[in-house]
C-alpha cells in the first residue's frame, strides 16, 4: 500500500498551512522533521490533532451503517494523524533536549490530553460497534462446524483482526466504559488528575537527577571511581535523597498518585491498581507476580549477604579505609569491582580502550544484528541534519545487502547526555509500522553516554550492554509486519516488551562479535582472547546485589500499588517508612542494599508507564534466559554450547516473534519457535539462584 503523503482533510481547517505539522513530513519514510518545528508550533498542532479526532471518533460512533472492519476498526487505527505526529515531537523533544518552554506545555496539557483519551475509551456508542463484531467472531467460533467471521460487509475477519477487536473489547471494560454519572465523572477527574502528576514527576526526577550530578539509578557509577569512603557515602546520600525535599521533592505527588490509582482501581472493580495492570498483560493475576518476586528474595538476599562479607573484607585492608569507617551500601560498587578485577582479570579501566561507541554501534550491535537476520545499515547525514541535536545520527535499515534491498525502515542513534535530557536509556518509535498505512517504522534509541570535549568515547561494560539492549527494543520495531499499528512492534503486553532486548544483550559477549567490535581504541588491536574469555566467565558473578536491588524496586512498585484508597498515607513524612516497611516484609535489607530505585525517583512507576509493571524486567527474563538456552542448543544451528549465531535460528525468531507484535497472542508466539512454554530453570542458573527447585509452573504463562 502506498504511504499517505497529502493533508488530512479532517484537519485541512484546522490549522494553518504554515504550520509544519499540517501535513505529513517530506523526509524519508516520514521521519519528523525537528528542524523545521518552533515550540510556538506544537501547542496548535495538539490541540487542532485533538479536535480532528474527536470528530473522526464521532463520525465512528454516530456511523448508521452496522459495524464493519473498514468502518470501524480501520476508521478508529486511521484516526489522529495530526495529534500523533504532533505529540511525538513534544514527547522527543521534553525526553531528550533541554526545553523547559516545552516541559511547561507538556504539564499544561496533560489533563485535557488525559480527557481526549477519555473521550474514546468512555464512548459507549464506539464501544457497542466493537462488541458487535466481536460477538460475529466469537459466534462464527461456536458454530457447529467453526466457520470463518465476516462482518456486515460480507469481508472475512482474520485471526489478526478478530484479536484485535477482543483485545478493544477488553480494554473499553477494563477501562471503565460501563461507568455512567458521577462515576464516570470522578473517572475522568482522576485520569486528568493522574496524567498531570505523571509529567510533573518525570519532570521533577529530571531536573534533581542533573541537580544531584547522579545517575538515574540509585547507585551511581561514580561510587565505583571514588577514593574515599567518606565521599562515597556523601554521593549515595545525595542519590538516595533526590525528592525528598526542596523544590525537587516528590512525596506529595507519589502520596497522590497512589491514592488515585487506588481509588480508580476501586470504580472499575478490581481491588488494586496492579490487578488492573496484570488484568492486561501476560501475568494475567497480581498474586502470579507476587508469587514470582517473593520468591527470588530469599536466596538473592543470601547471596547479597555472603558477597558483602567478602567485600567488607576487602574494605577494611584496603590502606584508603579509615579508622571507625565500615562497608555499607556505598562501598559496594568499588570493592565489587576490585573483586572482579583479582577474579577475572577484567574491569572497566581495562576494557575501555577497546569498548570505542561507534565500533560498539557499528562494528558490534549492527554486526550482530546483520549475521543474525540478515540486515545492512547505510549511515544517512542528510536526515540526521533534521534530528534535533547535531550529534543525533540516523541509518537506513535495509533487508539483505547493498543498496538496492528492500528498505525496512530507519534506525536513529542518539547516544550523549545533554542538559535536560532524562536519565537512562530507551527506545521508541517515531512512525509505527502498519500495513493499513503503509508505513514503514522509524525507531530512537536514546543513552546517556558522556560526550568527551575531544577524542574518542570510551564506554564501559555497562554501556555495551545497554546498547545492545536498546537496540533490542529497535529491532522489535523494525521487523514489525502487522496491519494494524496499535498492535504493531512493541506494542505488546507490558511484562513481554523487555523480552526482545534482553535476548539481544547476549550477543555482546559472543565470541565472533566482540572479535569484531573489542578493538583498541589507538592500535586498533583485537581485545586479547584471555580478557574475553574471563568476561565470559563471570557467570553469576555480582547478582546477589544486583538481583535484590531490581527485586527491591519491583516490589516497592507492587508495595504502593496493591494499597486500597484508604491505605495510602496522608503525610509525605510516613513515605520513607512505608518504604522501609515495604522491603523489609519482602525480606530485603535496604541498608545493605537499597532498591535501584526510590520511590522519590522511581519515574518508571511515578513518572512513566511501568505502574505497577515494573517486575516486567525479570518475568520478561524468564522467557529469555530459556531462548538463550534454544539459540545456543535447539535453534537451528546452535552447536557444542555455543550462542548460536546463525540466520536460520535468527529468521525463526524474527518471524514467530519480532514481527509479530501484538497480532497474536505472544505466547502462541514464543512457542511458535522454542516448542513449548518458557520454563524458569536457565533464568535461576544465570542468577545464581539454581538451588531452588524449579518447575514448570513457576515460569510465566499466558
Amino acid at each position: 500500500m502506498t504511504p499517505m503523503t497529502q493533508a488530512d482533510p479532517a484537519v485541512a481547517d484546522a490549522l494553518p498551512e504554515t504550520n509544519p505539522f499540517a501535513r505529513p513530513w517530506e523526509l524519508d519514510l516520514e521521519l519528523p522533521d525537528f528542524g523545521a518545528v518552533s515550540p510556538a508550533d506544537i501547542e496548535p498542532a495538539v490541540r487542532a490533532g485533538m479536535a480532528a479526532q474527536r470528530a473522526q471518533w464521532e463520525a465512528i460512533a454516530t456511523n448508521p451503517a452496522a459495524p464493519t472492519v473498514e468502518n470501524t476498526v480501520a476508521a478508529v487505527e486511521r484516526s489522529g494523524e495530526l495529534l500523533s505526529r504532533a505529540l511525538t515531537v513534544l514527547y522527543a523533544l521534553t525526553s531528550a533536549t533541554d526545553s523547559p518552554e516545552l516541559d511547561t506545555l507538556e504539564e499544561a496539557l496533560a489533563p485535557d490530553l488525559a480527557a481526549h483519551e477519555d473521550a474514546y475509551s468512555l464512548d459507549a456508542r464506539i464501544y457497542r460497534r466493537f462488541k458487535t463484531l466481536d460477538e460475529q467472531v466469537r459466534a462464527a467460533a461456536q458454530a457447529t462446524p467453526a466457520r470463518t467471521p465476516v462482518d456486515a460487509d460480507g469481508q472475512a475477519i482474520d485471526a489478526e483482526t478478530a484479536r484485535y477487536i477482543r483485545l478493544a473489547v477488553e480494554e473499553f471494560e477494563r477501562d471503565g466504559v460501563a461507568l455512567t454519572g458521577p462515576d464516570a465523572d470522578r473517572l475522568r477527574a482522576i485520569n486528568a488528575r493522574l496524567t498531570a502528576l505523571s509529567t510533573r514527576f518525570a519532570t521533577l526526577t529530571t531536573k534533581a537527577m542533573h541537580a544531584a550530578g547522579v545517575a538515574n539509578f540509585t547507585a551511581t557509577p561514580a561510587l565505583a571511581t571514588t577514593a574515599a569512603h567518606a565521599e562515597r557515602v556523601a554521593l549515595l546520600n545525595r542519590s538516595l535523597g533526590r525528592g525528598l525535599s526542596g523544590e525537587h521533592d516528590t512525596r506529595a505527588l507519589v502520596l497522590e498518585e497512589a491514592g488515585l490509582r487506588a481509588e480508580r482501581a476501586r470504580l472499575l472493580g478490581y481491588p488494586h491498581h496492579a490487578a488492573v495492570v496484570a488484568a492486561e498483560s501476560a501475568a494475567r493475576t497480581s498474586q502470579a507476580v507476587n508469587e514470582l518476586l517473593t520468591r527470588l528474595v530469599p536466596p538473592a538476599m543470601a547471596n547479597a549477604r555472603h558477597d558483602a562479607e567478602t567485600y567488607a573484607a576487602r574494605m577494611a585492608a584496603d590502606p584508603a579505609t579509615q579508622p571507625g569507617e565500615s562497608f555499607g551500601p556505598a562501598d559496594w560498587p568499588r570493592y565489587e569491582e576490585a573483586e572482579r578485577k583479582d577474579s577475572f582479570g577484567v574491569d572497566d579501566a581495562t576494557l575501555a580502550p577497546y569498548l570505542e561507541l561507534n565500533n560498539v554501534v557499528e562494528r558490534g550491535v549492527f554486526y550482530a544484528a546483520s549475521r543474525l537476520y540478515g540486515i545492512s545499515f547505510h549511515e544517512r547525514p542528510d536526515l540526521a541534519a533534521h534530528m534535533y541535536a547535531p550529534d543525533v545520527r540516523v541509518w537506513e535499515v535495509r533487508d539483505g545487502e547493498g543498496d538496492d534491498a528492500p528498505l525496512l525502515g530507519l534506525f536513529v542513534g542518539d547516544y550523549y547526555a545533554r542538559e535536560g535530557k532524562h536519565g537512562g536509556a530507551w527506545m521508541d518509535s517515531l512512525v509505527e509500522q502498519s500495513h493499513l498505512t503503509g508505513r514503514r517504522p522509524v525507531v530512537i534509541n536514546c543513552l546517556n553516554l558522556t560526550k568527551p570535549e575531544t577524542g574518542p568515547t570510551l564506554l564501559s561494560w555497562d554501556n555495551v550492554i545497554t546498547a545492545f539492549h536498546e537496540f533490542g527494543h529497535a529491532l522489535h520495531g523494525l521487523f514489525a509486519d502487522t496491519r494494524w499499528p496499535s498492535a504493531s512492534g512493541t506494542n505488546v503486553p507490558r511484562d513481554v516488551v523487555e523480552f526482545p532486548s534482553q535476548v539481544n544483550e547476549k550477543w555482546a559477549l559472543h565470541p565472533q562479535v566482540i572479535a569484531s567490535y573489542a578493538r583498541h581504541v589507538d592500535t586498533g588491536a583485537p581485545l586479547p582472547q584471555s580478557l574475553a574469555e574471563k568476561l565470559r566467565s563471570q557467570g553469576a558473578f555480582g547478582q546477589g546485589y544486583a538481583t535484590t536491588e531490581y527485586l527491591g524496586a519491583a516490589l516497592l512498585d507492587q508495595a504502593w500499588h496493591t494499597l486500597e484508597p484508604q491505605e495510602v498515607p496522608d503525610d509525605v513524612t510516613a513515605v520513607e517508612a512505608f518504604e522501609h516497611a515495604a522491603l523489609a516484609d519482602a525480606g530485603i535489607d535496604d541498608a545493605l542494599v537499597p532498591p535501584r530505585y526510590r520511590t522519590t525517583y522511581f519515574a518508571h512507576v511515578f513518572g512513566g508507564g511501568y505502574a505497577a509493571a515494573y517486575y516486567a524486567y525479570i518475568w520478561s527474563e524468564v522467557m529469555d534466559a530459556d531462548t538463550t538456552e534454544w539459540f545456543r542448543t535447539d535453534g537451528e544451528g546452535g552447536r557444542g554450547g555455543d550462542l548460536g549465531l546463525n540466520r536460520r535460528a535468527g529468521e525463526r525468531f524474527r518471524r514467530e516473534f519480532l514481527s509479530r507484535g501484538d497480532s497474536r497472542d505472544p505466547l502462541v508466539s514464543y512457542r511458535a519457535y522454542r516448542g513449548r512454554d518458557p520454563e524458569i530453570a536457565p533464568l535461576l542458573q544465570r542468577r545464581g539462584l539454581n538451588w531452588i527447585v524449579a518447575s514448570p509452573v513457576d515460569a510465566p504463562h499466558g
